[in-house]
């Protein structure tokens, strides 16, 4: 076993004392796909990557599903996720990710005749929430994945008519994730502090190494607003990217340095174009790399190595 794996599994040992209250989110994707399953359940059964994820440390699962997924019906293999995951105690957030399985949508609903309506998109939450409701460690609703455009007056309300209808549907159950304008990425104006139940809402936001340029810092600042509770929805990088590392170091030191170390990490699976995930290729392999960076953001010692600072768990002195 290498040392970087060692040191992993040492990790999950103490994870429970050192930041118990940090969301350390992990997202895996695939019943908003054609697939309409989990990625990499043809490798391993849910059993064994849901063992995986809580060895590695994760407390949440952002679960992304699609419109088309609560319509079709078929819930065995979400039904067998939620009864197993609630098992071990990992958290989920259901995260609406698109209507169509095939594509993104610009807003929760079709400007086509031939498209999903508004009140289809409700039905749909009111659906699968319903479905549920009845686990505990079904903990909050990301309420649509991301408004892909930049007028956040019109989105502003959308969320708040989301809100609105849920809250009557399932009054004091859920926390609400409500994200930015701009493919999720920007904050700035989004404002729902005047929702009776806003002690509720989070505001999560998502960045990517692709969508971002220098300065960071001074972009950063202003998309992510000045909201009291926040989280990051997704963020990932590939780790055999020089460029890509570097943008996530940056990243884990800011979101340090502003204490917004609640994330959910883009993916557990390999078949993400742009980031890759936790698992390599063979659906089995962790990538240690970028696990060694989520224990930076976790454990807020970014000045010591992985081996550095278990080290100091032991009360040994480090070794080169």
């Amino acid at each position: 076993m290498n040392l970087k794996k060692t040191c992993f599994l040492l990790f999950t040992t103490f994870s429970t004392v050192f930041c118990k209250d940090i969301i350390k989110g992990i997202n895996w994707f695939g019943f908003e796909t054609e697939y309409q399953n989990l990625m990499c359940s043809w490798t391993h059964n849910v059993d064994w990557h849901l063992d995986n994820i809580k060895k590695l440390g994760f407390s949440h699962i952002r679960l992304p599903f699609s419109l088309d997924f609560v319509f079709n019906n078929d819930w065995k293999n979400m039904d067998e996720f939620f009864q197993k995951a609630q098992e071990r105690d990992i958290k989920i957030v259901l995260d609406f990710h698109r209507l169509h399985n095939n594509r993104q949508n610009f807003r929760p609903f079709d400007d086509s005749s031939a498209g999903y309506s508004f009140q289809d998109f409700l039905n749909g939450w009111e659906i699968i929430a319903n479905r549920y409701q009845k686990y505990d460690n079904l903990v909050a609703l990301d309420l649509f994945n991301e408004y892909q455009g930049p007028d956040y007056d019109e989105w502003n309300k959308i969320l708040k008519d989301i809100l609105f209808f849920l809250e009557e549907k399932f009054p004091g159950r859920f926390d609400y994730y409500c994200g930015g304008t701009n493919w999720g990425g920007n904050l700035h104006n989004i404002m729902l502090d005047d929702i009776p139940f806003s002690d509720r809402i989070t505001y999560t936001i998502h960045k990517y190494w692709f969508s971002d340029s220098p300065p960071y810092e001074v972009k950063w600042d202003f998309s992510f607003g000045k909201h009291d509770k926040i989280n990051v929805g997704e963020w990932g990088f590939q780790s055999n990217v020089q460029s890509e590392v570097e943008w996530a170091r940056e990243f884990i030191d800011y979101l340090v340095k502003k204490n917004h170390r609640d994330t959910f990490f883009w993916t557990y699976s390999f078949n993400s174009g742009d980031t890759g995930g936790i698992l390599l290729e063979d659906c089995s392999t962790v990538d240690y790399n970028k696990m060694e960076l989520l224990y930076i953001l976790w454990n807020d010692k970014k000045k010591l190595s992985t081996s550095e600072y278990y080290s100091a768990l032991r009360g040994t002195k480090h070794q080169n």
